[in-house]
């Protein structure tokens, strides 16, 4: 196993850059700022799938500088216009509404259907990349367009390589424990946008990625009949619920979003460090 790892991730204009007052100024990001963010992630020489659309595909390779690459692009509202429907009917239906906490009731995943589709479909991104032989590396991840705000979160990693377990789907945690012993817990989760897991990024074998995304395929139907929808982190939450043994948590430290390449990055300043310091035992 030599930790190498291929990245699939994906970006669609949903409307964030025209956010209105009403909403946390958090919630705002235009085209732009993830274009920015994403220069970040792009400067990784790992092969990248990434889905977009066709506006976008030039710019993305313009980016990327003649790193390996492959694009895929979709028209996300036609090819999933009838999953579009049905999450923002769910966000609109009183019994979902008055089951979400009020006051995060003005978050994202409770009144946007492109930001739950797209967050619900990282999976598939990853298993469509699998399937079709995109790429050659055993161990995949998927990473957020927009995760590496500053080149610093790279923490000098040029090529991202990390001796993840191939069997294990591995989550990134913000808290070091979360109580899901029944699925009440994970429901108590979604409606209090209650975060352990980050979305921002999931390693995992190839072949493990195929399982993966049958486990979400299977949990995102039994929420939809139930009226219910969330983002990836809740989805997250209830496959580790039904299936722990699949899973490894991988722990970032404490509201620690971005030390994904700090942490579990081989080449990372840090990591390196310590190497040092073991052989000559500082």
């Amino acid at each position: 196993m030599d930790g190498r790892i291929g990245i699939v991730t994906a970006f669609f204009d949903i409307g964030r850059g025209d956010i209105g007052d009403e909403f946390p100024g958090y919630l705002k990001r235009t085209n732009s700022t993830y274009l920015e963010y994403f220069s970040n992630l792009a400067l990784l020489e790992n092969k990248m799938v990434i889905f977009t659309s066709e506006e976008w595909k030039d710019k993305i390779l313009e980016i990327r500088r003649g790193k390996p690459t492959e694009i895929i692009t979709i028209n996300l509202r036609k090819k999933f216009r009838k999953q579009l429907s049905v999450i923002g009917e769910i966000q609109k239906n009183r019994k979902f509404i008055e089951k979400v906490n009020k006051d995060m009731l003005v978050n994202i995943e409770y009144w946007s259907p492109e930001y739950v589709l797209i967050t619900n479909l990282k999976a598939y991104f990853v298993n469509y990349a699998v399937k079709r032989k995109m790429l050659t590396e055993n161990l995949v991840s998927w990473v957020d367009f927009g995760y590496v705000r500053e080149k610093g979160t790279l923490n000098n990693v040029k090529y991202w390589k990390y001796p993840f377990d191939e069997k294990k789907i591995h989550f990134f945690t913000i808290r070091k424990k979360y109580p899901l012993k029944k699925i009440e817990d994970v429901h108590n989760a979604i409606f209090n946008n209650a975060v352990f897991i980050i979305g921002g990024a999931v390693v995992g074998g190839q072949e493990k990625w195929r399982e993966f995304y049958r486990l979400l395929r299977d949990s995102q139907n039994e929420l939809l009949k139930q009226d219910i929808v969330d983002d990836d982190q809740g989805l997250y939450m209830m496959s580790i619920f039904k299936r722990p043994e699949m899973f490894r948590l991988n722990y970032l430290g404490k509201d620690n979003w971005f030390g994904l390449f700090t942490e579990y990055g081989e080449a990372s300043e840090k990591n390196v460090l310590k190497k040092i310091s073991k052989i000559f035992k500082l």
